[in-house]
């Protein structure tokens, strides 16, 4: 009985251990091959308005925007963001908001990890103040 529990307190040891490694090790199975996401993709604002956009399906997220003119962005970096508004265009507008993810892939048998980066965009369109898209006029 000695015996048996010693090997079973090691079994389980062994398996702690094992589990312990793979976390510090980083490993992922099917992490390279899932692309990220941004949510909302899209939407339509006014001067002043603002939009929270959402990543997922990465790691450690950087945001940046085509035009620092139409809007500013509440951080550079991290899952979620908030993108305000900044421009009254006379004439639509479209931002490209851009959301890139990079981590190192550990699944390649070779020495050291090799660096994925995954992007995706959201387009923000900027109208007037002054629009009414709702409003259609006919003749």
């Amino acid at each position: 009985m000695k015996y048996f529990k010693r090997a079973v307190i090691s079994a389980a040891l062994a398996m702690a251990m094992l589990a312990v490694g793979a976390f510090l090790c980083g490993c992922e199975v099917d992490s390279a091959a899932r692309r990220i996401e941004v949510r909302p993709d899209s939407a339509t604002l006014r001067y002043g308005e603002s939009v929270t956009l959402t990543a997922y399906n990465g790691y450690v997220y950087d945001w940046s925007l085509q035009n620092e003119t139409y809007g500013k962005l509440s951080s550079r970096s991290g899952m979620m963001v908030t993108y305000t508004s900044i421009s009254d265009p006379a004439a639509p507008q479209v931002q490209i908001i851009t959301v890139n993810s990079t981590f190192s892939d550990n699944s390649d048998s070779g020495s050291g990890s090799n660096p994925v980066s995954h992007t995706a965009e959201a387009y923000i369109t900027h109208i007037p103040a002054t629009s009414d898209l709702a409003s259609v006029s006919s003749p």
